[in-house]
């Protein structure tokens, strides 16, 4: 399957679409199977949603092919959780990601990802994403407080401003993010527009990197994500964080995404792990 199969024949039929879904240039189907790879390795720190975002897609294709729908009706796919674990500390120049997906019903389905150096083949970081799998007429049930009747006519590539709040108890701060807007968020459900997951982790990445003030040289040893509902635009996000320092140069973060009234909307759960 080329990049103009998957154009016309699996994106208009998913309710993610272009600018949030990235569909990478060398993109090789190989059975229920894709593999691709990414030259460019930039993905440290904050950045390494952008990571997940890449992840996510092509989760999102390989389970499209593999649902075989000849409806032409869109299927939306929702995160339930995802779960990226670091295999190895190297730093490759260019690495190579392969995707399975399988059904575990008609309505919920699992992807599993790998991401390997492409000149070794050694695995770098393995990946689960597990997704609901929703119909276009109970998408649009469910979500119908969501609805904006014209589509978003542009896409704001920057990110809500952050700031940590700081208080009396021991191990804990909150990250307060300004209202996301429907324009940032263009791409993820167009018409229903619900803040992703991954752009949240990206403002909370920020500011607990902030927090550690680079005194270290940090990365990234796990992340899991947990999501109990969506999240709308326009709502100042409350991230209430726990931390705490289990091994010597392992740090735990527990990260509950709220709003200002307390209703929480999934949790980030981070094993930050000091390099030196």
């Amino acid at each position: 399957m080329t990049i103009t199969e998957i154009k016309e024949n699996i994106i208009p039929y998913i309710g993610e679409t272009s600018p949030y879904i990235t569909i990478p240039e060398n993109i090789i189907f190989k059975g229920n199977t894709i593999e691709t790879e990414i030259k460019d390795w930039h993905f440290e720190n904050e950045n390494f949603p952008k990571l997940i975002k890449q992840l996510s897609s092509l989760g999102s294709f390989c389970l499209y092919k593999l649902l075989n729908d000849t409806t032409k009706e869109k299927i939306y796919f929702l995160g339930e959780k995802l779960r990226v674990r670091k295999l190895s500390y190297k730093e490759p120049t260019s690495v190579t990601i392969s995707c399975e997906s399988n059904l575990e019903s008609n309505r919920k389905g699992k992807s599993y990802i790998y991401v390997k150096d492409t000149a070794t083949g050694e695995r770098l970081y393995s990946s689960e994403f597990d997704y609901y799998i929703i119909t276009k007429d109970a998408f649009e049930q469910f979500y119908q407080g969501f609805h904006h009747p014209e589509p978003v006519e542009y896409h704001d590539t920057s990110l809500p401003a952050s700031k940590i709040i700081k208080n009396d108890i021991p191990h804990h701060f909150t990250i307060s993010t300004e209202p996301f807007t429907p324009a940032q968020c263009k791409g993820h459900f167009e018409n229903y527009p619900i803040v992703p997951f991954i752009f949240i982790a990206n403002c909370v990445l920020k500011e607990i990197f902030n927090f550690l003030n680079q005194e270290n040289t940090y990365e990234i040893d796990s992340l899991e994500g947990y999501a109990s509902q969506a999240l709308p635009t326009g709502i100042v996000i409350h991230t209430e964080v726990f931390h705490q320092k289990f091994l010597k140069n392992l740090i735990y973060f527990k990260c509950e995404i709220k709003d200002t009234s307390g209703n929480s909307y999934g949790i980030i759960i981070l094993n930050i792990k000091a390099k030196n």
